[in-house]
């Protein structure tokens, strides 16, 4: 076995969250008295991807993000809203819609035979604790740390340090991190001096300034290399 402690990303790499997202964004836009179309999506997707990617970057917080995404998307719509809650009531539904990717769940029933698993997310704590409590993969995941929670985040080495912290004592050079965001997840394993594992399912370009120790397009993939298989 190649690794024991596993970190996992979960956005786009356990969970499917451009499903759950679409769900939460359809509620939010029906509660206006509209309909969520495909043009509308896009546009509120893209915003949305945007955002996070400076997030990551540390240009914003995620205060802004939540205000700054339905800011934009009530002018899209040329509606009339309060941002802030809606953006409370998009992470609420976010948390109801618990939709893993395929095979996530085969792989972490797979890994928890052998390894420790952890999720490490960015992602909001309303959401992420809803999907956790509903979503079969629970029973194998043995805590789940949340960047909002810690004071810190993702690809900080602080917040890696923290989490290998409430862990406990563990070797290093049996710990990897999986996820699917260069900026956030490998450059986290960079800065923390940890091996990567990116899931590259679509087969995305690489960044030369964000080496990785693994690539893998496939769950099946993933777990062959925690396992050595």
């Amino acid at each position: 076995m190649r690794y024991e402690t596993i970190l996992l990303d979960a956005d786009m790499t356990l969970w499917d969250f451009e499903a759950s997202e679409r769900c939460a964004l359809r509620d939010v836009t029906e509660s206006l008295g509209l309909e969520l179309t495909p043009e509308r999506e896009q546009h509120y997707s893209k915003v949305n991807a945007d955002l996070w990617h400076r997030f990551d970057l540390k240009e914003i917080t995620r205060e802004d993000i939540g205000h700054n995404r339905f800011a934009d998307y009530l002018e899209f719509l040329g509606a009339q809203g309060d941002p802030v809650a809606m953006n409370a009531m998009y992470a609420r539904q976010l948390g109801e819609y618990s939709i893993m990717l395929p095979g996530a769940l085969e792989l972490c029933r797979r890994l928890a035979e052998h390894c420790t698993l952890y999720i490490v997310t960015n992602g909001m704590h309303d959401a992420q604790t809803g999907r956790f409590e509903k979503c079969t993969m629970k029973p194998y995941i043995r805590e789940m740390f949340i960047s909002a929670d810690m004071g810190c985040q993702k690809p900080e080495k602080e917040f890696f340090d923290k989490v290998l912290a409430a862990i406990g004592p563990v070797d290093r050079r049996k710990t990897v991190i999986v996820g699917d965001s260069l900026t956030s997840d490998m450059q986290g394993g960079l800065n923390a001096q940890l091996d990567t594992i990116w899931y590259n399912p679509h087969h995305k370009p690489a960044d030369p300034k964000i080496p990785v120790t693994w690539e893998a397009n496939s769950m099946e993939a993933i777990g062959d290399i925690i396992l050595g298989d």
